[in-house]
């Protein structure tokens, strides 16, 4: 199996939102921004649009829920202490603390390359930044659990070099474009920024999943576009060969001419500026025959798409990615198209809809900053 042609299956593994949401990092320009409110039942709220999106497109969402949330269950509002502690609206129990929740996980395309050999499921594990290694875990307990409901053998690589996932991915028929970014060229417009995904991580993470070198189209990135998912997606329209969705004006240097040299300028369908950088039209998230896109991109945009052949379906982010930075290919990760699971495993949300959306109602419709919290974070 090529795997390139394998990479976009209908089953996508998501990962849900901490129910002690604040998206608030600063590795991108949205998530510098402030905020000290926060409703987590809306975020989740706007995750299920997402769920219900992917299966009306005719694909799956793969989760689990994780035990780490119980504290902040059945809790009306929540509020963060200067330090850092979690308690409830009004009280001084701490239910815990925010350096040890995990609320960049939702950001499921940063999770592994995943590949299908015969009789085996591989994956190759990104290599994040030290506060979000601990995601790793749910990838491997998830993907455990698939191998064995499709009688396979698993195998897990660690990427020895720092590589953000899948969301650096974007598959073009026999091509792939690898995104990376290097310091000063990356942020060579603004002050200092996190490391992104680096070129020897791509490079091994293509290695492992059995690319070629040829079938390789390496391009730098420049803030803000901290992900190659939020420059382009790989598109594969009804009636033409598979295409790329891309701004230009996300990469570095010469990166878009060489791309279009690499492509092909009519295998590459333009983004706008402002679908691009203001509405990430880029993290748009394909499933059979429809696309995912954010709520707020232009109609051209849309009309775009659907030249292509293809349904469209606005998801609302305002909460979930709106004070992050993100979209619905954030929260998503494919598995292979050859990879086959039974219709009934309970890891399907087509499976345990009815579960998921009875959850919406434990989680704390409001949470509330301490601006000394975030004062505290910039010191240090």
């Amino acid at each position: 199996m090529n795997p390139l042609s394998d990479v976009y299956g209908n089953l996508l593994i998501v990962r849900p939102p901490v129910p002690a949401t604040c998206n608030k990092a600063g590795a991108n320009y949205k998530s510098e921004v402030m905020h000290l409110e926060y409703s987590p039942r809306r975020a989740y709220d706007e995750w299920l649009s997402i769920l219900d999106g992917i299966v009306g497109f005719g694909g799956d969402a793969i989760y689990q829920f994780e035990a780490a949330d119980d504290p902040f269950l059945d809790v009306d509002s929540l509020e963060v202490d200067g330090d850092g502690f979690i308690h409830p609206a009004g009280s001084r129990t701490a239910l815990g603390k925010m350096a040890d929740v995990m609320t960049g996980r939702v950001f499921a395309a940063n999770g592994p390359w995943v590949t299908m050999e015969p009789g085996s499921l591989r994956a190759v594990m990104p290599n994040m930044l030290e506060h979000r290694r601990g995601e790793s875990a749910y990838y491997r307990e998830l993907l455990r659990e698939l191998a064995s409901a499709a009688n396979v053998s698993l195998e897990v690589r660690d990427n020895p070099d720092h590589w953000e996932g899948m969301a650096d991915v974007a598959a073009v028929a026999d091509q792939v474009v690898l995104t990376y970014a290097v310091a000063g060229h990356y942020d060579r417009d603004t002050t200092p920024k996190s490391a992104r995904s680096s070129l020897a991580g791509v490079k091994y993470a293509a290695d492992y999943a059995g690319v070629s070198e040829e079938a390789r189209i390496y391009v730098e990135l420049v803030y803000p576009h901290f992900h190659g998912d939020t420059v382009h997606f790989g598109a594969r329209p009804k009636h033409r060969p598979p295409v790329l969705v891309h701004y230009k004006g996300g990469l570095y240097g010469d990166g878009a001419e060489a791309l279009e040299k690499a492509l092909g300028v009519p295998r590459i369908v333009p983004i706008d500026r402002d679908d691009a950088v203001e509405q990430y039209a880029g993290n748009s998230r394909q499933v059979g025959e429809g696309v995912l896109v954010p709520d707020g991109v232009s109609s051209q945009f849309i009309n775009a798409l659907e030249g292509l052949g293809l349904a469209t379906h606005r998801v609302p982010l305002f909460e979930l990615f709106g004070k992050a930075g993100g979209g619905p290919a954030c929260a998503t990760l494919y598995l292979p198209r050859s990879l086959s699971v039974p219709d009934r495993i309970p890891l399907r949300y087509s499976v345990t809809r009815d579960l998921v959306r009875s959850r919406r109602e434990r989680i704390p419709q409001s949470l509330r900053v301490d601006r000394a919290f975030f004062e505290g974070k910039s010191r240090g």
